[in-house]
């Protein structure tokens, strides 16, 4: 069950990513990374995953650095929230 966290805690973080992009874009906001897709992010975030579970050593420390990796897919969901409160206005292109 361990091995399966990672993976369910990026699958959250990538869901939740994609659900407020949504949102956004209903409300008038567009996305700046015209190549995004949820599919592609959530392989990108397991394929790490896999590498580093893989070849790092199976100690506490390094079983917290992938989880961390893990939660570094809600940084997309953290923005979009941050952008559709007015909070941060976003990229400026």
């Amino acid at each position: 069950m361990k091995r399966v966290i990672p993976f369910l805690v990026a699958l959250c973080g990538t869901v939740s990513d994609y659900i407020t992009t949504k949102m956004g874009l209903s409300l008038g906001f567009y996305e700046t990374h015209t190549q995004y897709h949820p599919v592609l992010a959530l392989l990108i975030f397991w394929g790490a995953i896999t590498l580093l579970t893989a070849t790092l050593p199976k100690k506490r420390f390094w079983h917290l650095s992938v989880n961390g990796l893990a939660s570094a897919s809600y940084l997309g969901a953290i923005n979009n929230i941050l952008v559709i409160l007015g909070i941060f206005s976003g990229l400026k292109i």
